[in-house]
């Protein structure tokens, strides 16, 4: 039986630390400046040893990473779908160990194309643990949660450049910032390799926060196009009656009363939260007997609108048929003052165990979804751009908001105001809310489209084209806040070509990889 060494051990706790420390970066903690150092205790962990070794330091510092900041998944599974504690930190276990397969290849490929080309490992790592996080996104099920660029929403003087990069670049600059400390304080680096790579982040770091101070005073300057008042109806309904028939009506008459007070307000649009109407909403009035209740209350809504006299954008879930399966949509509908549908749009990205449940056939029978009410889910194929008094309206349903090329491509196909609707309900009062408005932000950053934050317990807010977050409400409180959002006439590099920067990133790579593998190995790498 192999025995841990004192210098393992020591490797291992580096990288807990490492972990530790990225994850407090994020909210609710908060301690952005944590994640412009935390991957240096990974980095010294790494250095000199076995790359089998190197995997499993950054495995291990991502799995304590996700641990902390993904603490929420039990609250949600206990609270919400009746998991016994013990049984509940089972999942949060699965996640954190195929998350943090992403910081622990970021690693490996650094150090390993480090070691057979002789490039510096303040150039492999940024690329790499980039590159990676641009494919975390993809596969194996989509989960772009808490990216290192993330930690930084607040520090809006610096991350504007995202509008180039996406906040892929943002995590960029953060990795090459830890790579740089590290060659220049730790180990045997050459002094050309620190002097080319402190001057190399010191022009970057300049120019990142000059460009920044310029667009924001860009941004203020320049006039609005156009004006919408917005209300944001928060209906603080719980989660732990939410779905439940004995309390629609109570649910309903939240809404009605917050609708009501926005429309004598004089709000141009009303917005409701996600599935924030607890019955079936079809586009149209034919039901089946067994839902006479649910139209009921569409021809309710219907006839509040009507009343009010102003749309209504709200979240319900509708039933549809695919591939002879019946099935729902998580979707957002339009109708007008005059009680007409408008138009809808359905949620594309999915949330995976809890609207469906990816590879059924194998994990099905033993996954326990959490969505109640809903059941297997169709996803959206179609972005719809919704049109209100001249402004053009684009909208992501809850993390929707956390895939910079949804929120773009809703842009690029023409909209001037992104509403993101949303039901943080499930997390009661942890991080996930502030995580989840904190990721919003950097979609107006890199669009420089402002968004709407609509969530039935908060946070609620506005977030202007400069990232900066205006007008919150605070959690479990139920409220209408009216709103001025101007839009103005904005392409920004991001919008056009979208990811091109880690794809770019990704690409050097795994042209790097390839190399690496036809190189023999051989001794120690220049730092």
């Amino acid at each position: 039986m192999a025995v841990m060494t004192r210098g393992t051990a020591l490797r291992l706790l580096l990288s807990a630390t490492s972990g530790v420390a990225l994850a407090l970066s994020f909210p609710k903690a908060g301690l952005s400046a944590f994640a412009w150092i935390a991957l240096v205790p990974l980095l010294y962990a790494a250095e000199g040893e076995p790359l089998s070794a190197v995997f499993g330091y950054g495995w291990f510092q991502g799995f304590a990473c996700y641990l902390l900041s993904l603490y929420w998944v039990v609250i949600t599974l206990h609270r919400f779908a009746g998991v016994r504690p013990l049984l509940a930190v089972g999942p949060l276990l699965a996640l954190a160990g195929v998350l943090a397969l992403y910081p622990g290849l970021s690693i490996w490929i650094a150090e390993f194309v480090t070691r057979r080309l002789r490039i510096p490992i303040v150039v492999t790592f940024p690329v790499a643990w980039t590159a990676m996080e641009w494919v975390r996104s993809f596969f194996p099920i989509g989960f772009p949660w808490d990216l290192l660029g993330y930690s930084a929403y607040r520090d809006l003087s610096l991350i504007q450049f995202a509008e180039f990069t996406g906040v892929y670049g943002v995590s960029a600059l953060i990795a090459l910032f830890n790579s740089v400390i590290y060659v220049v304080v730790f180990g045997g680096h050459a002094r050309r390799v620190q002097r080319l790579s402190l001057a190399v982040l010191t022009v970057l770091m300049v120019a990142a926060s000059a460009f920044g101070v310029a667009r924001i005073r860009q941004v203020e300057r320049d006039p609005a196009v156009g004006r919408l008042k917005i209300a944001m109806v928060q209906g603080d309904i719980p989660q732990t009656i939410k779905w439940n028939p004995l309390f629609l009506q109570r649910s309903f008459t939240a809404y009605v009363h917050g609708s009501e007070a926005a429309g004598k307000r004089g709000a141009d649009l009303i917005v409701w939260p996600e599935a924030a109407a607890t019955f079936y909403f079809q586009p149209t009035d034919r039901y089946p007997a067994m839902l006479s209740t649910d139209e009921r209350y569409r021809a309710r809504l219907l006839k509040l609108a009507h009343d009010v006299g102003e749309p209504i954008l709200f979240g319900a879930p509708a039933l549809g048929v695919e591939d002879g399966r019946l099935g729902s949509y998580n979707r957002a509908y339009l109708v007008s003052g005059a009680g007409a549908v408008v138009d809808y749009y359905d949620k594309i990205q999915l949330v995976p165990f809890g609207e469906y449940v990816p590879l059924r056939s194998v994990l099905g029978y033993f996954v326990n979804r959490i969505v109640a009410g809903f059941g297997d889910m169709f996803p959206g194929r179609r972005q719809t751009i919704f049109t209100v008094k001249g402004a053009r309206l684009g909208v992501l349903i809850c993390y929707e908001s956390i895939f910079p090329d949804l929120s773009r491509l809703a842009v690029k196909r023409g909209a001037e105001i992104l509403l993101n609707i949303t039901n943080d309900a499930w997390y009661g009062r942890s991080s996930a809310p502030y995580q989840l408005l904190a990721m919003a932000a950097m979609r107006s950053v890199e669009t420089k489209v402002p968004m709407v934050r609509v969530a039935n317990t908060g946070v609620s807010a506005v977030i202007l084209p400069t990232g900066e977050i205006t007008a919150r409400t605070p959690l479990f409180v139920r409220t209408t806040q009216i709103e001025t959002v101007g839009w103005r006439p904005e392409r920004t590099v991001y919008t056009q070509v979208g990811d091109l920067f880690s794809e770019v990133l990704a690409a050097l790579m795994l042209v790097a990889l390839g190399l690496a593998a036809l190189r023999p190995a051989r001794g120690a790498a220049v730092g």
